[in-house]
């Protein structure tokens, strides 16, 4: 689908049916107490039927989208959240900088006459509201779907056209964020594990000593991902090695002979 250049966006968050797309299942899910996003800028990440969310106050209104950006897996739970002439709410992914509006998924950018553009359908957004002193959200794109039996050969998550870009990230837990730490760009990160095999320094997570993420274990990563970290630098959508199968079947260069 084409972008467009930006148009006035009017309305409360998350009540666009156009922008959200209608709830499959129809549940309201309860996600966090009132008090928890009653601050300036609260916001949390939970989890809705196997589904990671961010639920973030700006300008007094809620809003839910998924939790790991679209474009190269990055945390959004930390990203900065600034208001956007024409398109309200907007956070910015923490690796690449790109803006998403918190209200309609949209990817933000400029042409070369510095008008802002959207890109439709990469981040999902969901229904949000509050009740009873309790926040609930309801998915726009459904929970975790069930397994397939064992004889059916599952799709890898590269193989499969999502309807919005974050579904391919949608059920597995988003890398480690801390707000008062400056996240690592993905090109690091990945380059990091691409030098050893799948594991990561000590610490590059946050996660101790082992430093590894869930999804960085096995991956087999190597040329493969560097391939992907050069991709995105050059402004495409890449895929993080969390959001494929159990790794990537290119086996690691064997290691030079030492010189004597």
């Amino acid at each position: 689908m084409e972008g467009a250049c930006a148009t006035s966006f009017e309305g409360t968050a998350m009540d666009s049916d156009a922008a959200a797309g209608p709830s499959r299942s129809g549940e309201w899910h309860v996600v966090a107490k009132s008090d928890q996003l009653a601050r300036k800028n609260a916001r949390v990440q939970v989890t809705a039927d196997g589904r990671y969310l961010v639920v973030a106050r700006s300008g007094g209104r809620l809003y839910a989208f998924d939790a790991t950006c679209y474009h190269m897996g990055a945390p959004l739970l930390h990203g900065d959240i600034e208001d956007v002439d024409g398109h309200g709410a907007c956070i910015t992914c923490p690796w690449h900088h790109y803006q998403i509006s918190m209200s309609t998924g949209e990817r933000l950018y400029q042409d070369m006459s510095r008008k802002t553009c959207t890109l439709p359908k990469k981040q999902r957004v969901h229904e949000v509201m509050e009740a009873d002193g309790e926040v609930r959200v309801r998915l726009s794109g459904g929970g975790k779907p069930p397994s397939p039996p064992p004889d059916v050969i599952r799709p890898k998550p590269h193989e499969v056209d999502y309807e919005w870009e974050s579904d391919r990230y949608a059920f597995k837990p988003p890398p480690p964020s801390q707000a008062s730490q400056k996240a690592p760009r993905s090109g690091k990160v990945f380059n990091r594990a691409g030098a050893g095999g799948g594991r990561l320094p000590p610490g590059a997570f946050g996660r101790g000593s082992a430093g590894r993420h869930p999804g960085l274990v096995g991956a087999g990563v190597g040329r493969e991902v560097g391939r992907m970290v050069a991709d995105s630098m050059r402004g495409g959508d890449g895929k993080a090695p969390w959001a494929m199968s159990r790794g990537f079947a290119q086996p690691l260069p064997k290691p030079k002979p030492a010189l004597t």
